[in-house]
């Protein structure tokens, strides 16, 4: 199944709320993961409102992996259910699409501890039934975990349009290209056309674009601070821009799956 990992270069071009929203329309069963290494339980405060997460996230992960569990069954017992936003058309016959949130680091001593099982990690959510949108935060100066980048399907690099985001993804975009497969890496775009399109972005950083998030601060703030949504969510531009994207992702990697000859997952129809 597909695995999508969302990074960003630096400062706020709204990585977590894009993971966020991607998970949220993604057209098939799927599991949000909180793998920032600058962990600000932004999920849990936000979109769920200040709910606990009871011990469960990466830390138990953690553990099963030192006690050599079998580590997908352990990622599945440490999620969460994450709320569907309200809709105004009922589920399909296929049932609804069941989404899930793994709660990222409770506490930063276990960050570094982690380094270790990243490979074990990304080859298990590879085994799952359902597809991944894994949240890695910002890249840092060391780069992305590597082994975990190396077991995602596409890796989407999170920015805006403006001078002051496409500087910093200068910098850092560089080394993510030479640490995987440039063909894995492209570009999330926030607000395309402000003041940058989308091809002019492709051309100066020679990488293309993945998806374009429509600009719509409001809507994107509601989702980050859990705001109540309504059944009109869906219709707007931000949230389309997120079924868009999902949509596109899930297609390109399924092709990808049937040019190597790798099994591939039947993509269910939602309504936008």
């Amino acid at each position: 199944m597909t695995t999508l990992l969302l990074c960003s270069a630096s400062g706020a071009p709204g990585a977590t709320v894009t993971a966020l929203g991607l998970t949220l329309t993604w057209p098939r069963h799927v599991m949000l993961v909180d793998a920032d290494r600058t962990p600000s339980q932004a999920v849990l405060a936000g979109y769920l409102r200040g709910a606990s997460a009871h011990n469960l996230g990466l830390p138990g992960v953690l553990q099963a992996h030192r006690e050599r569990r079998d580590l997908l069954d352990a990622i599945v017992a440490q999620s969460i259910p994450l709320p569907e936003p309200p809709s105004p058309v009922a589920p399909d016959a296929g049932g609804p699409i069941v989404r899930r949130f793994v709660p990222g680091f409770a506490n930063l001593g276990s960050i570094d501890v982690f380094g270790g099982i990243w490979r074990d990690f990304g080859l298990a959510l590879q085994r799952g039934t359902f597809d991944t949108v894994v949240d890695a935060g910002r890249i840092g100066h060391r780069g992305l975990p590597t082994d975990l980048a190396e077991a995602a399907d596409r890796i989407g690099v999170v920015c805006r349009s403006s001078l002051v985001s496409l500087a910093a993804l200068r910098l850092y975009l560089g080394p993510l290209l030479e640490q995987v497969q440039p063909d894995r890496v492209g570009l999330v775009l926030v607000g395309p056309g402000r003041p940058y399109r989308a091809k002019e972005v492709e051309e100066q950083f020679g990488v293309g674009v993945l998806a374009e998030i429509a600009w719509e601060p409001s809507g994107a703030t509601d989702l980050a601070e859990g705001q109540p949504l309504t059944k009109r969510w869906r219709r707007q531009a931000l949230a389309t821009s997120y079924a868009a994207a999902s949509r596109r992702i899930v297609t390109l990697s399924e092709a990808e799956r049937q040019r190597i000859g790798a099994p591939t997952g039947r993509v269910e129809e939602v309504s936008a």
